[in-house]
């Protein structure tokens, strides 16, 4: 028996009490467990408290590439990192990719997730072509029509452990990205997004879009980046380590209503210097901008932070989200980072897939207490009544009445999971009692 650990989510939000075991054989282990990559979703989806912890990241074989096809097959505890730099020497990158390269293949299938092209390319699971799953019951080749195969897309890792899957990777022009900066935000918050979304239309050649918004201001104000792969470079980079790391915790004290809206005010100030320009960037510089701090989590000090992300339906989207944020900033909802994307019409094959046609918005909040849960829960309803959903992948909160709200389809992924397979976030929205 593997002793229990104390450990925190990489949100730092709470703690939890594991048993650990690694996935470097073909057995599976008794009693109730849960498979873990690298732990980077920030709330309880890859929590197991009080049961056990499946490691799978030092199972990270690249098992074939097809540099002519650009198909290629891995062990799912390979990191989206190895993958990315063994494919980008042969002119090739991820098809889809979130924030953070430090995720593994088999984390990436698992939630499902979505990257700044999604209107173009959907999401992750989209360019799944096989996998391999291991449940109680024995190893099943997986593919897409497959039952099972829709409930691993975006199935929080609850089907069983993923072992292996081929994917279909992006051909890229060059190692690097054309990155041009637009401003936005000169009305009321309504108006605002839709400036956003005006500009996103006119995006059309520029695969990669996102926004960067000031939630604490009352105009909603915010940066529009667009990307795409340059043309004519040697097709490989090597990505650098951290620059730096946060070696302490920030205080507490400090992270405030207050230091938000200067922290807010100052990016925009260094970003209209940069209006209307046009750079070229690393790749990794790019689609990471935050792994190149180590340890970046401190910065949201001991009692740590959740992420809140939402997406509405495009009918109404501008009111909807100026409505929201209008609410979380009046309640005094602090957030340092607020992203802003528009969701594509390529529907996942994903049972249990987040991403919806709309528009998504997410805001790091250092730990809430009872005044700002209950604006994030007030929130949840408005959510709800527009017909959108949270995602679960980054959730640490929602109440199990909403998760269903959200996704009435859960009952299905529930009558597939693996049961010996279990997470904390699972029992809590799923398992519990209807509020």
């Amino acid at each position: 028996m593997n002793p229990l650990s104390l450990d925190q989510p990489w949100g730092r939000g709470f703690q939890a009490v594991h048993r650990h075991a690694f996935a470097d054989d073909h057995t599976l282990p008794d009693g109730l467990w849960l498979p873990r990559g690298l732990g980077r979703s920030y709330g309880d989806v890859c929590v197991n408290d009080g049961g056990l912890l499946l490691h799978t990241f030092r199972r990270d074989r690249l098992i074939a590439f097809d540099a002519t096809s650009g198909v290629i097959e891995c062990e799912a505890g390979a990191s989206l990192a190895d993958i990315a730099e063994v494919a980008l020497r042969q002119g090739w990158f991820l098809p889809v990719t979130p924030g953070t390269r430090f995720v593994t293949l088999g984390g990436a299938i698992a939630n499902d997730v979505h990257g700044k092209n999604h209107l173009s390319a959907g999401t992750f699971g989209r360019f799944v072509l096989s996998m391999t799953l291991r449940r109680g019951d024995g190893a099943l080749q997986l593919k897409p029509g497959d039952t099972l195969f829709a409930a691993t897309i975006g199935g929080l890792g609850l089907t069983g452990l993923i072992e292996r899957a081929r994917i279909q990777l992006l051909r890229v022009a060059g190692n690097g990205i054309t990155q041009q900066t637009r401003l936005f935000g000169r009305g009321d918050p309504s108006a605002s997004v839709d400036e956003f979304i005006a500009l996103e239309s006119a995006s059309n050649d520029w695969p990669y879009t996102v926004g960067w918004i000031d939630t604490m201001h009352h105009r909603l104000r915010g940066v529009f980046f667009r990307g795409k792969h340059t043309v004519g470079e040697a097709p490989w980079s090597q990505p650098v380590a951290a620059k730096v790391s946060l070696p302490v915790d920030m205080p507490s004290s400090l992270l405030r209503p207050w230091s938000a809206r200067a922290f807010n005010g100052a990016y925009y100030r260094s970003q209209s210097m940069k209006t209307a320009s046009e750079t070229t960037l690393p790749l990794w510089q790019f689609f990471y901008p935050l792994d190149a701090v180590g340890a970046w989590n401190r910065g949201y000090g001991k009692r740590g932070f959740v992420q809140y992300q939402f997406v509405v339906p495009r009918v109404d989207a501008a009111d909807t989200v100026a409505q929201i944020l209008t609410h979380l900033r009046t309640s005094n909802v602090a957030s340092y980072l607020a992203v802003i994307k528009t969701f594509g019409e390529r529907r996942s094959p994903g049972l249990l897939s987040f991403p919806m046609p709309g528009v998504t918005v997410a805001l790091d909040i250092p730990a809430p207490g009872e005044r700002e849960l209950r604006a994030l829960d007030r929130a949840d309803a408005m959510v709800a009544d527009a017909g959108g959903r949270v995602y679960p992948a980054k959730d640490s909160r929602m109440s199990n009445a909403m998760f269903k709200r959200f996704f009435p389809q859960w009952q299905s992924l529930e009558a597939l999971r693996d049961p010996n397979v279990s997470s904390s976030f699972w029992r809590r929205v799923a398992k519990g009692n209807d509020e």
